[in-house]
């Protein structure tokens, strides 16, 4: 097996064996952003970068994921496309945590639309930002069951024992995070980033449904596009 690969969920891998049954239209993809908010480990042995994370509520879309402060693009937030996502993310990460981000204070990391067997199909850009100097973050919205600040590789190893469920997107956003010493590093590294859209693909073992990447040699695996 790729080591790439991501079992998905059992509801999703249900979904997934029925789109590919023939069951299940294909929806729209609504344009969303979520923010990273980072900041250095005060772990001395450890180091590295902490990132403020939250636990949805089970009554809530994605209930029980691990996620990042963002939400759903509001016509409020202009007819740009570009200038949209990031009043989204800023507005987003607002209401959610309390913390105030200016556009510049936003580094776009990553771009995912999800799969086509979703029924909620989101087209999501990931930033990153810094959280700024004598702000604190908080769940002000009272969205999440959980909140915290993890290291990339804590969130990991926590969603491998089955204390968390981590999605394909924030499983690869916090592998990419793992190498950086400092906020400032991840940042450096932010300036002038290729960042690539990324529809993952899957594929049915028989036993499990794992998410594929395009990077991996049997993507898109079971997806087989429009015109199946």
């Amino acid at each position: 097996m790729n080591d790439a690969r991501r079992p998905l969920p059992a509801p999703m891998a249900e979904r997934a064996r029925a789109f590919v049954a023939g069951g299940l239209p294909v929806g729209p993809s609504r344009p969303a952003a979520t923010v990273g908010l980072l900041r250095d480990s005060a772990d001395v042995a450890g180091g590295g970068v902490e990132v403020y994370v939250h636990v949805r509520h089970l009554g809530m879309a994605f209930g029980g994921m691990l996620a990042f402060p963002g939400g759903k693009v509001d016509p409020a937030d202009g007819a740009d496309p570009a200038e949209a996502f990031v009043r989204a993310a800023i507005r987003e990460t607002h209401e959610e945590t309390g913390v105030v981000l200016a556009p510049g204070d936003l580094v776009p990391w990553a771009h995912w639309i999800t799969p086509r067997f979703e029924e909620r199909r989101y087209d999501t850009w990931f930033y990153l930002a810094a959280l700024p100097p004598d702000q604190e973050a908080a769940d002000v919205s009272g969205e999440a069951s959980e909140v915290g600040w993890v290291r990339p590789a804590d969130a990991l190893a926590r969603a491998e024992a089955g204390e968390w469920v981590v999605l394909p997107p924030t499983a690869v956003l916090l592998t990419s995070l793992i190498p950086f010493a400092t906020v400032a590093d991840v940042l450096a590294a932010g300036d002038g980033r290729l960042v690539e859209t990324v529809v993952p693909g899957w594929l049915d073992d028989g036993t499990q449904v794992w998410s594929l990447l395009p990077d991996d040699p049997d993507y898109p695996g079971d997806d087989r596009g429009d015109n199946a």
